[in-house]
């Protein structure tokens, strides 16, 4: 089931394309870099896609809250990983992601265009 979106050709973005990276390069299991990327690249994709994430937060039930504040508490409420300090990852290997990050097949199709390793490497401090 986890692959039907890449099957079916709907783009994953940042998240996917920084996590692949962190599983790759830190051993990190794929569902604690989705919970610590996840909120940090809504934060930065809220200039692209912020309709679409005030409707996430209305579905959640707190339309006055955005929705990277309200799933980084979900996944705080379950236990998990909310930064990348929580799985030992500092600001000294952030260059390194970033290059790397570049280079996966989800980068290029996040809703906010990334550019280049500094817009990575702004969305990495986001999750610090």
């Amino acid at each position: 089931m986890s692959m039907a979106p890449l099957a079916s050709g709907v783009p994953m973005g940042a998240s996917h394309g920084i996590g692949y990276v962190l599983g790759a390069a830190f051993d990190i299991p794929h569902g604690h870099t989705s919970c610590i990327m996840l909120p940090a690249v809504m934060r930065w994709n809220e200039k692209a896609n912020y309709s679409r994430q005030v409707r996430v937060s209305q579905a959640m039930g707190s339309p006055e809250t955005s929705a990277s504040q309200l799933l980084e508490k979900l996944i705080q409420d379950l236990g998990m990983p909310t930064r990348l300090s929580d799985v030992d990852i500092n600001a000294k290997d952030f260059a390194s992601i970033a290059e790397k990050a570049m280079g996966t097949p989800w980068v290029p199709h996040n809703p906010r265009k990334i550019n280049c390793p500094s817009d990575v490497l702004e969305i990495l401090k986001l999750a610090e």
